[in-house]
């Protein structure tokens, strides 16, 4: 006969999990986690990986979890500045996806972020060419089409030749087929029609946050997946999600300023009451944090830079090869404020087109003329943001440009302008730059499928250390993971992708120790059996 006790404890594991869902515990019922297996959690990085992930695992009921952030503010790339009369968003401003099946826009709808949402889908362009010509609205939607074409030329290209591996080398392919059909084009029309083709170029440099488009490798195209519904733009709105997913973390487990040195891993590390862990997470200010697993958010930039001295012992060969592969460039932003505006109510983009560029030019650096690097000016909305105009740089001019002063952005745009415009364009009142290559923490703006690398490789930078033996040693088994959107294959670069990311970690220790009191469970019914 099986005593009360016994029951209680067979059963009690299932009937939690059965009525509690989401929010069950990964521990028998009744068990509390003080003479049960409280596992150590040290995450690294309070972007929305880092806190995605320390949400989840508290609301599993994973009680000692320690978040360390470098910076003086959570969420990484996440960041908005004061400035003119309205908060402005240095980092990712658009919802990719106005979707539920998009967490990102899930939460948003859960939390009621989007009262807000402007119109993002103005498209009124003017076209102004650097020999002072504003062209006219018809040949503007002629030279739109050539973009449209150009698209469907790469999808086919895309689809029929393997021995492609660069996205240029697909625009190529479609600009020359293009040209074919420009015969009877004067040699000005063909100058601006290549000039557009070249902005196209800048354009698509800067969405994926690159040099030129001959560094992204084709298989860019064919790993990233998208959500339907458009794109969604609410000011303010990611700094508002992060701190909407802050306040289900107590304040105390969320430190700031606390950059990470070095994380020991696959140790025997004694804590002060006597019980010992595999991990030791050393802050750069001699803190040092003891774990049992630590999950490492950070950018792939950083990275880049720091992963062969942040490890000890040192990552897998073939983790520092993806992370030296992978690609991971720079996009900036750059917000003029006026004190009048000096375009039309009704205009929503002002175009800059270069009649004597070409896209076979390939978008070399050129640090000495960084302006020519600007494309296009976004006017953003008035009743929120006043008389403001945003534009954006890539590659190498965009990192030049962190070094400039506001005053030495501000006097030449405001040259080029006038170069373009052939008017006495004013001088913006203030300028705002961000500056993601410069930042310690993160040292540029996203990932993407360097030409010299593979989709494969986003999977192995997400592997756990150390790698898989099959033993099942609680101990030995995921000590070292890794979260972010450079870990994230199908979603890498957007915000969507670092949040499923860090869910992902989440869930991985979730049901690791779901498996271990499982095992102990067996164990238990075993012995509930021989009571009879």
């Amino acid at each position: 006969m099986r005593s009360i006790s016994d029951i209680s404890f067979c059963r009690a594991l299932v009937l939690t999990t059965l009525f509690l869902g989401e929010y069950s515990v990964a521990v028998p019922a009744g068990c509390n986690r003080s003479n049960c297996k409280t596992p150590k959690i040290v995450i690294v990085g309070a972007g929305i990986a880092g806190i995605g992930a320390a949400r989840k695992l508290l609301k599993q009921g994973f009680t000692d979890v320690q978040i360390l952030e470098a910076s003086s503010q959570p969420g990484g790339r996440i960041k908005s500045s004061l400035f003119g009369k309205s908060e402005v968003d240095d980092g990712p401003q658009f919802i990719h996806g106005a979707t539920m099946k998009n967490p990102i826009f899930r939460l948003a709808t859960e939390y009621g972020l989007l009262q807000e949402a402007l119109n993002n889908s103005g498209t009124d362009w003017s076209v102004f060419t650097n020999t002072q010509k504003q062209l006219g609205p018809d040949f503007v939607e002629k030279l739109r089409s050539l973009s449209t074409f150009l698209h469907m030329q790469a999808d086919l290209q895309i689809q029929n030749n393997t021995q492609l591996k660069s996205i240029w080398d697909v625009c190529e392919v479609g600009i020359n087929e293009l040209i074919k059909n420009w015969t009877d084009d004067s040699p000005t029309v063909r100058s601006q029609k290549l000039g557009w083709l070249n902005l196209v170029m800048k354009n698509e440099s800067a969405v994926f946050a690159v040099q030129s488009l001959h560094d992204v490798s084709l298989q860019q195209i064919s790993e990233r997946e998208y959500f339907e519904g458009g794109d969604r733009y609410s000011p303010g709105f990611f700094p508002k999600l992060i701190s909407s997913l802050k306040e289900d973390i107590p304040r105390e487990k969320l430190l700031l300023e606390k950059p990470v040195k070095q994380i020991q891993w696959n140790g025997n590390f004694e804590s002060y009451d006597g019980s010992t862990h595999p991990i030791r997470v050393v802050c750069e200010d001699g803190d040092s944090f003891l774990a049992d697993h630590v999950i490492v958010t950070v950018s792939l930039g950083y990275l880049k830079g720091e992963a062969e001295t942040m490890f000890h012992p040192t990552l897998p060969a073939e983790k520092l090869n993806a992370i030296k592969s992978l690609g991971f460039g720079t996009v900036n932003k750059v917000f003029l404020e006026y004190e009048v505006p000096f375009w039309e109510n009704s205009q929503d983009w002002i175009g800059l087109l270069w009649e004597n560029e070409t896209p076979f030019s390939g978008l070399k650096p050129n640090i000495a003329e960084w302006w020519q690097r600007i494309y296009s000016f976004y006017m953003l909305n008035q009743a929120r943001f006043g008389h403001m105009l945003l534009t954006w740089s890539s590659g190498r001019e965009a990192e030049f440009m962190e070094t400039l002063s506001e005053e030495e952005i501000a006097s030449n745009i405001t040259s080029l302008l006038r170069q373009f415009m052939g008017r006495p364009v004013p001088r913006p009142k203030h300028v705002f730059m961000s500056k993601w290559f410069s930042n310690p923490y993160i040292r540029g703006s996203y990932s993407h499928v360097s030409i010299n690398s593979t989709g494969d490789m986003f999977d192995t930078l997400a592997e756990p250390l150390p790698q898989e033996k099959g033993d099942g040693h609680l101990s030995e088994k995921l000590q070292v993971l890794f979260a972010g959107e450079a870990t994230q294959r199908r979603y890498h670069s957007t915000t969507h992708g670092a949040l499923l990311s860090g869910w992902r970690e989440a869930d991985r220790l979730i049901n690791h120790y779901s498996i271990f009191e499982g095992q102990q469970l067996q164990t238990k019914q075993v012995a509930c059996g021989s009571h009879h």
